[in-house]
């Protein structure tokens, strides 16, 4: 591939960053470059959860798919997160149901209530080593303003069949390993996984049932002709009679307005050097993992080796994190220093797209083009998840029955300023923190 077809995406490079999660993930299937032109009943643009999870349940329908990546699987969003697997959509039950009467709104709530649900399965399933645990999410409340968030967020799963409860004072504390909260609740459906791990292993997966992945085979141009789909890399080709566009908030131009459609946020990860033993049983020593209410949340989990992530506390448009890692070390100092010094060792960062509504948006512009976007945070269940509906819909499902209504693109207002938005957003709600 020539130093020019190498573009990063975003600005960044196309290596796979530094972090934890590449330092300590399962060994990635070994994967070359589109070289000779291929066919195929459906063309996938983009090896993150979304595209695999398509890629898998197509070829299990009998679907031929060949799957192109920039840079290889995990790369984005997929590898770079927390690693929590967290149940619902970013905004509540009872907003979506108001933006979406009847039963869309059930359905889509519906969605984000089972999205975890899936990840559990198709790890089982199919033997995905990505150390999978599924022992509950804790969302504690940071201000007096939280209190009432998470009481209302418990009741309402729970009116919805989810056996939630409620956690306060020494319960909470000793759930968590420290007592800078009061109150919070606990999701059931909850868990984490080894991100980068999951995307290999799902990607593994998929070749195993006969899907061809070639990375880095950066996609050039997408265009239709006659009822075909043609995905030119630069080297070669690959036509197909239905496209995928699973590229996330990593997307270029090659759908018209869909880089305008969102805003991509960079957030950042940061983790310890291996806790001791002392330290490792006090801080959640269930094995939950925890987001708390901030305004910036601030995510907290223990990697497979005993290391405390930390994620969240703060968000940039550029490339440059290292605003926000002095942030999410004093939380972590705040939280667990009690216990003894943590000792930093990794920081990483990456993109995910965030919409005007905080929902997950599927797309058609054109007919056999299908695109989903903006997981807002809740990116390996929703990802996950979205890849299956979209797998149904390119199978013969109707539109109209997919869980998330399918829109046309829409164009964030002014988008070119989105740098000094995210901004001036940061700085808004780090205040709002701060005064709550």
């Amino acid at each position: 591939m020539s130093s020019r077809r190498q573009a990063s995406l975003l600005g960044e490079s196309l290596r796979m960053p530094s972090s934890l999660w590449s330092a300590t993930a399962i060994a990635g299937p070994t994967l070359k470059p589109l070289e000779r032109s291929e066919t195929a009943d459906v063309i996938i643009v983009g090896a993150g959860y979304t595209g695999l999870s398509a890629a898998i349940h197509l070829a299990e329908a009998g679907l031929s798919c060949v799957v192109l990546d920039a840079a290889e699987p995990g790369w984005g969003a997929s590898g770079r997160n927390n690693g929590q697997v967290i149940a619902g959509l970013k905004q509540d039950p009872e907003v979506i149901e108001r933006l979406y009467p009847g039963e869309q709104g059930r359905k889509l709530v519906q969605f984000g209530s089972e999205a975890p649900t899936q990840v559990w399965e198709l790890i089982k399933r199919h033997g995905i080593d990505c150390a999978a645990n599924h022992r509950g999410w804790i969302q504690p409340a940071f201000t007096r303003t939280g209190f009432a968030t998470v009481k209302a967020r418990c009741e309402a799963w729970r009116q919805r069949g989810i056996h939630t409860r409620m956690l306060e004072g020494n319960e909470l504390h000793i759930l968590l390993g420290t007592n800078q909260y009061s109150l919070g609740w606990l999701d059931p459906r909850g868990g984490s996984v080894q991100p980068l791990s999951y995307a290999r292993g799902l990607a593994q997966v998929a070749i195993n049932l006969g899907v061809k992945i070639y990375a880095p085979s950066k996609v050039e141009s997408l265009r239709s002709k006659d009822d075909q789909w043609i995905a030119e890399t630069g080297q070669a080709r690959v036509t197909g009679k239905h496209v995928l566009v699973a590229t996330g908030a990593y997307a270029e131009r090659l759908v018209p307005k869909l880089r305008t459609s969102f805003v991509p946020v960079r957030t950042a990860q940061v983790a310890t050097r291996p806790l001791p033993d002392a330290m490792r049983k006090v801080i959640l020593p269930k094995g939950h993992v925890s987001s708390d209410t901030r305004q910036l949340l601030t995510s907290f989990r223990l990697s497979p080796d005993g290391r405390l992530v930390m994620g969240g506390s703060g968000a940039t448009a550029g490339l440059d994190h290292s605003a926000i890692v002095p942030y999410l070390h004093k939380a972590g100092e705040e939280l667990f220093g009690h216990l003894g010094r943590l000792e930093w060792d990794f920081q990483w960062s990456g993109y995910f797209a965030v919409t005007t509504d905080h929902l997950p948006h599927v797309h058609e512009p054109e007919r056999n083009l299908h695109i989903s976007v903006g997981c807002n945070g809740r990116g390996i269940a929703v990802s996950t998840s979205l890849g299956i509906q979209l797998a149904k819909r390119i199978l013969g499902m109707a539109a109209a029955e997919l869980p998330v209504p399918v829109s046309s693109i829409g164009t964030v207002k002014f988008h070119v300023f989105r740098g000094l938005g995210v901004k001036a957003a940061t700085v808004c709600k780090r205040l709002q923190d701060y005064l709550g």
